[in-house]
């Protein structure tokens, strides 16, 4: 599996098909005399904007981590094993959701 490729960017969907966004990161445990592995996918606004400049990665909150092991990597889409409701993927959408485009007329 090429991991920027099928994993990074993708479309990210919790156990019950609710959009999470995208994966922001891959997260690689390295030790030594040992092969990388991948830990976990990363989720949240500070992960994109870190990748973008880390000065604005240091305005968002923390991102949210999904171990590896509750992901699934499809064609197109990588699947969790959460919900989520219950995590706080979904905190940037929801306060983008309150503070700008619920202002706009007619949203």
């Amino acid at each position: 599996m090429d991991l920027m490729r099928d994993c990074l960017d993708k479309q990210l969907e919790d156990s019950n098909k609710r959009r999470m966004g995208r994966v922001d990161g891959i997260i690689l445990e390295v030790e030594d005399g040992r092969q990388p592995r991948v830990a976990y996918i990363e989720v949240g606004v500070k992960t994109l904007m870190n990748r973008l400049s880390s000065r604005l990665g240091s305005l968002a909150s923390e991102p949210y981590r999904i171990a590896w092991g509750k992901v699934k990597v499809g064609l197109n889409k990588v699947v969790a094993d959460v919900e989520a409701e219950k995590t706080p993927a979904l905190e940037w959408e929801l306060w983008l959701r309150k503070k700008v485009i619920g202002r706009i007329p007619g949203a």
